[in-house]
């Protein structure tokens, strides 16, 4: 196994701010460090912006086409793409580089992700990466990115939401995307899953996790799963189905000031390729 590791340091547009800070922390004080240590063979390539003042959701769609044409390349060229991003909705790109239409999207977060621009309340476009993928908003703008087409329902396992609006819920039960929470029913998902895709797409926001354990963002709730749940949810993903690409999103380094959650996603990073 050889891997390439694509970083997309934005949130919401912004370089290097907030959340934009957690692809370069996760990759020079963790990942770069796994990697080595498991003696894979590696190499890293950043994802940039051409605009110096760029708009939030012409910049979000600029980053999901750049990172769908890394993603595809590295695929082809027989690399694991690991991308670490800012934003959930650089997942857009991914699913789109494996080839949307064979893909399954395994989605660990403690959010829906599922609001439109007619649902939402808070207007933050990164709540919108999986109404974007099922076909459900953005549209015009995402068939702007290479191999882009929409998700069906039934090819999404969301595991871990525990904070969703009903807008989301309405959406997402309409759309057939099936949501779990215990091991038992995140192991038959996906499982069934397998049977419908050639190849799965594990997202990780771990914001999932419960914020008494690690704090990933500023939206980690006590309401979340243990650290040891994840990990035996990523393993119980890979006895079924073939994992072909990682992304991990939204961290922000200024809350994580122990790296408690840094280490929690280096561990769920190497209990998924361990099992590759």
């Amino acid at each position: 196994m050889r891997i390439r590791v694509i970083l997309v340091p934005y949130d919401s547009g912004h370089y290097r701010k907030r959340m934009g800070l957690g692809p370069e922390q996760l990759f020079d004080n963790g990942l770069r460090i796994l990697l080595s240590k498991l003696e894979i063979p590696f190499d890293r390539e950043n994802v940039s912006l051409e605009s110096p003042h760029p708009a939030e959701i012409s910049a979000a769609f600029e980053l999901a086409r750049k990172v769908a044409d890394k993603v595809q390349k590295a695929r082809a060229e027989g690399l694991f793409p690991i991308v670490l991003s800012g934003n959930c909705n650089v997942a857009l790109g991914t699913v789109s580089g494996c080839g949307a239409d064979r893909t399954g999207i395994l989605w660990i977060d403690a959010h829906g992700e599922a609001t439109t621009p007619e649902t939402t309340k808070s207007g933050f476009l990164d709540g919108m990466p999986i109404s974007t993928l099922l076909g459900r908003a953005w549209q015009t703008l995402a068939r702007t990115v290479p191999g882009f087409l929409p998700v069906p329902g039934h090819h999404l396992v969301l595991f871990g939401v525990s904070q969703i609006e009903k807008s989301e819920c309405d959406l997402l039960d309409k759309e057939g995307v099936k949501r779990v929470s215990t091991i038992k029913d995140l192991s038959l998902s996906v499982s069934s899953l397998a049977t419908m895709v050639e190849q799965i797409y594990l997202h990780l926001d771990l914001d999932v996790l419960d914020s008494r354990q690690a704090v990933w963002n500023q939206w980690a709730s006590p309401d979340g799963i243990s650290t040891s749940t994840l990990l035996e949810g990523v393993a119980e993903i890979a006895k079924h189905g073939k994992v072909c690409a990682l992304g991990c999103a939204s961290y922000d380094p200024s809350v994580d000031p122990n790296w408690n959650a840094l280490m929690a996603a280096l561990l769920t990073i190497q209990t998924s390729l361990e099992r590759l």
